[in-house]
């Protein structure tokens, strides 16, 4: 329950072929705005212009920031691919955001959205910088976007395919050409990407949700290790060999993904819900209502109240008008942030034993302003419950957790934590709650930063040794 929040780093959205209503900008610029909240420092399009050559429009900031809604409709084409970024490999700066783009001498090119995080960069980039390459941005999405480059006269599905050859890690990524369009995941699936339709054009998104925002009808998911084309003849995929299992990120299940989204057919809604049913039997204190945490806590908070036959009350205001303030250098101005962000409901709380819900402890920045603010507004007990782990350990996969000195629950005993936050006791779910409501296999999901056991362990050596 950090001010800092666990950040996933990109949203995708493309629409190939699409004729109307509207046009593709507006359903790309829906499909990204329903994706938000994968990434807020930066959004882009790219597309082809009447003569084949690739154009782009992107910038820091949110969706509607970023695309002016005239600008939208002056868009012809009818594909588009979009990204919205929170940066992981790359710092956040304008030159970072995506789609990125490699032009031939011609202008026309190929422009590439990536969500995920490579675990071979520095090896890759350096062999790179030897042959002669020159790096514009600092993310590695360059690294896939010079390989991907480099062999695309040999056609782009057969580039795509070359290039996995070469990069490891986590990969969803959609690609644009002339006139074609082809989207691809990693052989483990770290990363969501799905396939849909909308009259006759298809649209590859990260989530269920943003198909769902521009009316689009969901088709499959891309599995791990797909390449899917979509071009002049239809629709085409070929699978990888297979090199790894499945790994998909679990905790796309409790917190990155939207709760109206579904993944692997599963809602995410009813897999928040059932892990707050499932730490119900952890949870030890005597309380008198349940409080979600605004707004990450709240589907845990119902399966748990539930569970426990006590009333869900949203006793703390959240001011939905203050920006992102995770981001804030220092402890004592991300403390303000969070006691400017929050105010508790006191006529709600005095007297009561209250249980707050979030989602994850990462910092404790925000456990501890909050426990102090639900005292002072007179609850007579503070209790803390996590609808996940504790985070113990670093991800290579894309999401930027911070280092371990920093993580809160790197203290071994749970009473020392709880004292140290100011609240009764805290309770965590167990990784046996993820895996039974998520409702797949424990060697099906990569739980890495719960476990310390990476999928591609070899690999993860490498890049940290």
């Amino acid at each position: 329950m950090s001010l800092w929040r666990p950040q996933d780093k990109c949203g995708l959205f493309a629409v190939y072929g699409y004729s109307g209503p509207g046009n593709a900008a507006l359903i790309t610029y829906q499909g990204l705005l329903a994706l938000q909240h994968r990434g807020q420092e930066s959004a882009g399009m790219a597309f082809n212009n009447s003569n084949g050559q690739i154009k782009y429009i992107k910038g820091m900031g949110l969706v509607d920031h970023v695309f002016p809604r005239d600008m939208l409709y002056s868009i012809e084409a009818n594909t588009i691919i979009g990204h919205v970024r929170y940066s992981t490999t790359g710092s956040s700066l304008a030159v970072n955001a995506q789609p990125l783009v490699a032009r031939s001498i011609d202008q026309i090119g190929i422009a590439l959205a990536h969500n995920g995080n490579l675990t071979n960069t520095r090896r890759l980039h350096d062999k790179l910088l030897n042959e002669g390459q020159i790096f514009h941005t600092t993310s590695d999405t360059e690294i896939l976007l010079s390989y991907l480059f480099r062999f695309k006269r040999q056609g782009l599905v057969r580039a795509v395919q070359k290039t996995m050859a070469i990069v490891e890690g986590a990969y969803s990524a959609v690609i644009l050409s002339k006139n074609q369009l082809v989207a691809f995941r990693d052989p483990n699936g770290f990363r969501p990407l799905v396939l849909g339709s909308l009259g006759k054009a298809f649209i590859f998104a990260s989530e269920t949700a943003a198909l769902d925002m521009v009316g689009a009808t969901f088709i499959r998911e891309v599995e791990p290790g797909e390449i899917v084309s979509a071009g002049p003849e239809g629709l085409t995929s070929i699978k990888m060999p297979a090199r790894a299992k499945s790994s998909l990120c679990i905790f796309e299940y409790v917190y990155f993904s939207r709760p109206d989204s579904e993944i692997n057919g599963k809602s995410v809604y009813e897999v928040r819900k059932q892990i707050g049913s499932l730490l119900a039997i952890s949870v030890e204190a005597e309380l008198d209502m349940i409080i979600p945490s605004p707004d990450s806590g709240v589907t845990a908070a119902i399966g748990l109240a539930e569970s426990l036959k006590l009333p869900l009350e949203w006793a703390i205001h959240r001011n939905p008008y203050l920006g992102r303030t995770f981001i804030e250098p220092t402890q004592s101005e991300r403390e303000t942030g969070v006691r400017l962000k929050f105010n508790p409901v006191e006529k709600l709380i005095k007297g009561k034993r209250v249980a707050v819900v979030d989602d994850s402890l990462v910092r404790g920045t925000t456990a501890r302003v909050l426990a102090d603010l639900l005292k002072k507004a007179g609850a007579a007990e503070v209790h803390l419950c996590i609808a996940s782990p504790p985070y113990r350990y670093p991800c290579y996969y894309g999401i930027d957790i911070p280092a371990a000195g920093d993580l809160a629950a790197m203290e071994p005993a749970f009473n020392c934590l709880a004292e140290s936050i100011g609240v009764d006791s805290i309770t965590f779910a167990k990784l046996s709650d993820l895996y039974n409501a998520v409702g797949i296999k424990q060697d099906r999901l990569c739980s890495a930063c719960f476990t310390g056991v990476y999928p591609d362990l070899g690999k993860i050596r490498g890049k940290v040794s």
